[in-house]
């Protein structure tokens, strides 16, 4: 896993936030003067799945910090699920934190990722379950027997590149 885990990515946000007021570049009126508790969050948050805020694949000038009562940012660069796992950590992340995350396609190779702080409990609007819920609720949902689930007799036994050079030589 990633050593990302452990930095404040939040604490070099606001160092970037307090210099782009202090020169007053471009912008920096629609920049928080503190970040919120929130906002910290989705900073470690872009952090640990970017490897480092100062690395994500985002543009800081971009973000927009009042984006309804949440914060949206562009991604500049795919997501997946297990190489490069960037779409899990985030969805993980996102659930250990109770924030409501959306994904929004907004051209080539370019993610809208907006983010909204939930609560514990209440109505499908204001809730959001932590990992451990999230789980148990799919796997209650999810039955063990499904069409998409893992079957060994599925995989198959040539790699994908010797499966695409008896292709190349199949008439």
């Amino acid at each position: 896993m990633s050593s990302y885990v452990n930095l404040d990515h939040a604490a070099w946000m606001q160092k970037e936030i307090d210099i782009k007021r202090h020169i007053k570049r471009k912008g920096w009126e629609k920049l928080p003067e503190k970040l919120s508790e929130f906002q910290k969050r989705v900073c470690n948050i872009i952090g640990i799945v970017g490897s480092g805020i100062y690395n994500a694949p985002i543009s800081i000038d971009s973000i927009d910090w009042n984006y309804g009562s949440g914060i949206a940012m562009n991604w500049k660069r795919e997501m997946a699920t297990w190489d490069f796992n960037q779409l899990t950590m985030l969805v993980f992340l996102c659930h250990e934190a109770r924030i409501r995350c959306s994904l929004e396609g907004t051209g080539p190779g370019q993610l809208k990722v907006a983010f909204w702080q939930r609560k514990e409990d209440g109505n499908m609007a204001v809730r959001h379950p932590n990992l451990d819920e999230a789980v148990a609720e799919f796997r209650e949902w999810f039955k063990p027997v499904s069409q998409v689930n893992f079957r060994v007799e599925d995989v198959p036994t040539e790699s994908p590149t010797e499966i695409a050079v008896q292709d190349q030589h199949t008439p």
